[in-house]
């Protein structure tokens, strides 16, 4: 399949802007996110409204400056300071590369090596530069994708293009695209700010799964990131115990998991409510079971 109008950069030579936390707040309201600035830090809602944390979740804050941003929300979550950290009330149980400053095939398990020489055999690993790849064959992969996972909604086509058109309103998002014969079989994104990358989205197509496609995407975007020297960390998510073949996938990868501490606060109601119904979501929202 040839692609109509290319827009790729080998991952070799793949890069994008490192933001402060101010610069990735303007960046944000500028894709249409609510950004809230409250006591210096720019907060958002990630998930549900009216839960709110630092657009930069690994910020660190003082317990003065980890206060809810507004009257109206129904909970929230800051990360400390390390010299106040014994004020902490929770943690965000963060999966981290171990050592990404030199981080190699070396740190990976001796199977997740062979699937990576197998996926480095067969998918051409690229950056996006612009929207044509995925505007043309990126909704069958999201939509192939959710229906085998179901972690989350599948969004509209609609919310689809939205959602592919702040990847290049400015060049700090990072979309790296497995190419497989030609075809999209995968792609994931990600950003810096402060230091610190974190892995966003990753969606796979079920005919490029023998591929080991997620091995090759993962393990290549951890190194575009250890090449940019202003990166110390890559955080590839939170913490999912429940979701054990995950976790043993990140463990393959050399990454850990690091409880960072936090101060929160949440609805009593809103609180009993999710901890009954959403143990998991509880864990990862407080650190707490």
């Amino acid at each position: 399949m040839v692609l109509s109008i290319p827009q790729l950069r080998d991952a070799q030579d793949a890069y994008f802007s490192c933001l402060t936390e101010r610069e990735l707040a303007e960046r944000r309201r500028e894709e249409g996110v609510r950004v809230i600035s409250h006591r210096g830090h720019y907060w958002v809602q990630p998930g549900a409204p009216g839960f709110f944390q630092p657009v930069h979740l690994l910020a660190r804050l003082t317990p003065e400056e980890a206060t809810s941003p507004t009257p109206l929300s129904w909970g929230f979550r800051a990360a400390l300071t390390p010299e106040t950290a014994n004020s902490a009330t929770g943690t965000v149980p963060v999966v981290r590369i171990k050592d990404l400053d030199n981080y190699d095939a070396n740190h990976l398990s001796s199977n997740r090596r062979n699937k990576l020489r197998k996926a480095q055999k067969t998918v051409r690993i690229v950056q996006l530069t612009g929207p044509s790849v995925l505007l043309e064959q990126g909704y069958e992969v999201v939509r192939d994708a959710l229906t085998r996972t179901q972690h989350k909604k599948i969004p509209t086509p609609e919310a689809y293009l939205k959602d592919v058109r702040k990847y290049f309103i400015s060049d700090h998002w990072c979309v790296l695209a497995g190419l497989i014969d030609g075809k999209l079989g995968g792609y994931l994104d990600g950003y810096v700010v402060d230091g610190v990358a974190y892995g966003f989205s990753a969606y796979y197509a079920t005919w490029a799964l023998p591929t080991n496609i997620s091995t090759g995407l993962s393990y290549e975007f951890a190194q575009v990131c250890r090449r940019l020297k202003s990166v110390h960390t890559l955080v590839g998510g939170l913490h999912a115990p429940e979701a054990s073949q995950l976790g043993q996938f990140k463990d393959d990868l050399g990454f850990v998991v690091d409880n960072i501490p936090i101060q929160w606060g949440m609805n009593p109601l809103a609180q009993a409510f999710i901890r009954w119904r959403r143990p998991h979501a509880y864990y990862r929202l407080t650190g707490r079971e």
